[in-house]
């Protein structure tokens, strides 16, 4: 044996920057992209970042999330069990704009860069200021104070800022104004010019990521030198997800060494020339992924139509007007508010849909207006019907749309559904059918969130957690009501509530209530088990 010592052998780097190919911009031209450093398999995490450079709240979201750890407290119930129950955000004594969960994250903030920050805020009290703004003024702030490395933000300010694009725009004059005022209010003038500021702010605009909560409701912005680097594609091969803000990139399916790691910056279930419209607005980009060299001619783009049938020219002009006008109808909903009319004018839309004859369940927006539908049906209290949209697009939308078992959008909404169903099980108002139990149901979900969250999530992600918590709750509740279950048997009954509900899959109809929605199937069903 050899009186060497052994070599310590450094662990590959997890991924390196280099030129992509994928997305060009007007001129023709291409950036750098982010390549894997090693081999990942699916449901690998690829890198974890302790916390993105900067991190800004919507408006809505600065009175009840954390502006350091980003915990939502008005997510401490219902699915975001893993917001710890009774967590509160107190003001800022200072600039009363940013609130904190804890002294802990009060100080860390401060030592980041809010010390500098929050006297140059306090002229600005009770004035809604843009998160782009914030986001801005925050990375002149923190240079200003050497809170940012050289090579952080040499990085930064090589993200391109898209400046000539945005001239082209009618938002152009607003931006600039933004700008302006960015740099008066962190008393950056002397240091940063008014064009490097303005460049600044396109960077902001142009290349900052959503910041989502572990079940991905938006919050904000993010904005970090490394993780902008990251290309979108039509067909992503990894996402990203924070924990609180931590923030991880993860695959969806294997990715090869030395091969590009591309996430989704759009929903790319919308159709191609929405998609492609989209990129070009926001983002100033075509798209030339795999996926958009084949245009419109996948599951995306597909109408339903007779097998025999052969599509005319003035079928297709047809679909298309159909589309536009419902695409438009969708956009203007979004703007309301007001539940008792948007319900209403949800179930319409969808109508609309449906009676076309030729809209797959799965094609946008008819899936979107459905995800809107269960929205704000819950916030009414109309928990039967909401079941019964969640079952539709368990059975028939979501597999379609996101077929990769854990897809952090599939997990989700299964959880979603699973906590959904622990509700109707635990209410006398519940669910009723020959046959179901949905106290086995929410189990059979559980489980399967619990089967796929590792992978989605992570192993020892807060979410995660509380999923396992969930779990272990629910095994116990059943133990002390039937005692311990044989596994053999229970998995059979699991399997069968399964079953049970790929029926209620059926059970909406769009446009009809759930009291008018007909049990036959299930009934019959019943009586064969």
């Amino acid at each position: 044996m050899s009186d060497q010592p052994a070599l310590s052998v450094a662990p590959p780097v997890p991924f390196h920057i280099a030129k992509s190919n994928i997305c060009t911009d007007q001129s023709g031209g291409t950036g750098s992209g982010l390549f894997a450093g090693r081999r990942f398999g699916a449901g690998e995490q690829i890198a974890v970042f302790k916390r993105p450079l900067v991190g800004s709240l919507e408006t809505e979201r600065i009175s009840d999330t954390c502006a350091n750890c980003y915990v939502w407290t008005e997510g401490s119930s219902g699915t975001r069990l893993y917001v710890p129950e009774g967590t509160e955000v107190q003001k800022c004594a200072g600039c009363h704009r940013f609130r904190y969960c804890s002294k802990a994250c009060q100080k860390e903030a401060w030592n980041r860069g809010h010390k500098h920050e929050c006297k140059l805020l306090k002229p600005l009290i009770g004035r809604e200021l843009p998160k782009a703004f914030l986001a801005c003024m925050e990375l002149l702030i923190r240079r200003k104070h050497d809170l940012i490395s050289d090579e952080d933000w040499e990085m930064l300010c090589r993200l391109p800022d898209h400046i000539d694009d945005f001239k082209r725009t009618a938002s152009y004059e607003n931006m600039v104004l933004m700008a302006v005022g960015a740099g008066e209010f962190s008393s950056s003038q002397n240091m940063f010019d008014q064009d490097f500021i303005a460049a600044m702010y396109g960077r902001v605009l142009s290349n900052s990521l959503t910041l989502i909560t572990p079940t991905l409701d938006p919050l904000g912005i993010i904005l970090d030198p490394t993780l902008c680097r990251i290309n979108h594609s039509c067909d992503p091969n990894a996402y990203i997800m924070m924990d609180g803000a931590e923030v991880s990139i993860r695959t969806l399916r294997p990715i090869k060494k030395d091969k590009e790691i591309y996430i989704s910056y759009i929903d790319t279930t919308n159709p191609y020339h929405k998609r492609q419209a989209e990129l070009q607005s926001r983002w100033f980009f075509t798209c030339r992924c795999i996926k958009c060299q084949k245009g419109a001619t996948l599951q995306e783009d597909n109408w339903t139509v007779p097998a025999n049938y052969a599509l005319k020219p003035d079928d297709m002009e047809s679909f298309a007007g159909s589309q536009k006008e419902v695409f438009s109808i969708y956009e203007k909903l979004q703007r309301l508010s007001n539940v008792e009319t948007l319900v209403p004018a949800l179930e319409q839309a969808l109508q609309i849909c449906h009676e076309s004859k030729c809209w797959p369940l799965y094609r946008q927006p008819y899936a979107a207006l459905r995800d809107d539908l269960i929205v704000n049906l819950l916030s009414v209290g109309k928990y039967k019907a909401v079941w019964a949209q969640c079952a539709k697009r368990y059975k028939h939308i979501t597999p379609k749309l996101y077929p990769v078992p854990f897809h952090p959008v599939r997990v989700v909404q299964t959880w979603q559904m699973a906590m959904l169903a622990a509700y109707l099980a635990s209410t006398e108002d519940g669910i009723e059918a020959p046959g179901v139990n949905m106290g086995l149901i929410a189990m059979m979900l559980v489980k399967q969130v619990l089967d796929a969250a590792s992978f989605s999530h992570g192993p020892d992600s807060a979410f995660m957690k509380s999923v396992k918590s969930k779990a272990d709750e629910m095994i116990e509740e059943l133990k002390r009501s039937v005692g311990t279950p044989n596994k053999e048997i229970m998995d059979k009954e699991l399997e069968n509530q399964r079953d049970m509900l790929i029926e209620m899959g059926d059970w909406a109809k769009d446009g009809e209530e759930l009291s008018e929605l007909k049990k036959l199937a299930m009934v019959e069903r019943a009586f064969s088990v």
